[in-house]
């Protein structure tokens, strides 16, 4: 189910997919940034208000942006989450989140397996 924002008012869609007793995935595409994090914000709030929620997914696959706002956003959910023993982890990300959440270091702590070394790229490098 898609949240009720007017395509006109917003570069983001949510979608809530129930996957099991206790568990969603929270399917978010477009772009996550200082616009439209708060959209993501009140999702997880909702759901972590439910009280019947025990796992929380995250399918980034359609997120073609993301900034600091919208990291900043994910990095507090999941810690709420802890806080409140709900699991919060990605459960599916585009590469251009994968890489940006990999350099920023918050890939592992967000449930992302770490990247496999790529012992090629090191040929030749000085």
């Amino acid at each position: 189910m898609d949240t009720a924002v007017p395509p006109e008012q917003s570069k983001l869609r949510i979608g809530v997919e129930s996957v099991g007793r206790g568990e969603v995935v929270v399917v978010v595409r477009g772009e996550l940034d200082c616009a439209t994090a708060d959209q993501l914000r009140s999702a997880i709030t909702a759901l972590l208000n439910r009280g019947d929620i025990t796992a929380i997914g995250l399918d980034l696959r359609g997120l073609g942006f993301i900034d600091s706002t919208g990291i900043g956003t994910l990095v507090v959910a999941q810690r709420i989450s802890q806080q409140i023993g709900v699991r919060l982890r990605l459960t599916a990300v585009s590469a251009f989140a994968a890489r940006i959440l990999r350099v920023l270091g918050v890939d592992v702590m967000l449930g992302l397996p770490a990247a496999p070394s790529d012992d090629a790229a090191l040929v030749g490098a000085d």
